[in-house]
């Protein structure tokens, strides 16, 4: 009976500790709801190139480590968001400002409250627009 009962309190800690931990956990990750507005190819002017404009919906949360491979323009519509390049301090940019996020730079971005961007990338064709950093 003893066991039993054992068992049962280790089994409710943990349910009680999975409750308390896992919503944190899965508010760490941000998600976005992203509509590809154009893509332009720049064939002619700039072989092998192309430009893609997205507009994008950010709830509160963080980005994974990540990198663009080509030059990407954040335009904030509404709300804010902090952005932390690898190797320099965090800096917010606000609503009407740009963040310029350059070639290979590994950062995380992370917002409190929802955010609205409008992104501009330029890209070399076939190539993803975003890496993850392991």
């Amino acid at each position: 009976m003893e066991k039993m009962l054992g068992s049962a309190a280790i089994f409710v800690i943990g349910v009680a500790v999975g409750s308390l931990t896992i919503p944190a956990l899965s508010q760490q990750f941000r998600t976005l709801k992203t509509t590809r507005l154009i893509t332009i190819d720049l064939a002619g002017f700039c072989d092998g190139k192309e430009v893609v404009v997205d507009y994008s919906e950010v709830e509160p949360g963080a980005s994974a480590k990540h990198y663009h491979p080509g030059y990407s323009f954040g335009y904030v519509i509404e709300g804010s968001e902090i952005s932390t390049q690898e190797g320099r301090p965090p800096i917010v940019i606000h609503k009407g400002e740009v963040l310029l996020e350059q070639p290979m730079q590994a950062n995380v971005s992370e917002n409190s409250a929802p955010a609205k961007t409008v992104t501009f990338r330029i890209l070399e064709k076939g190539k993803p627009e975003t890496a993850r950093v392991p």
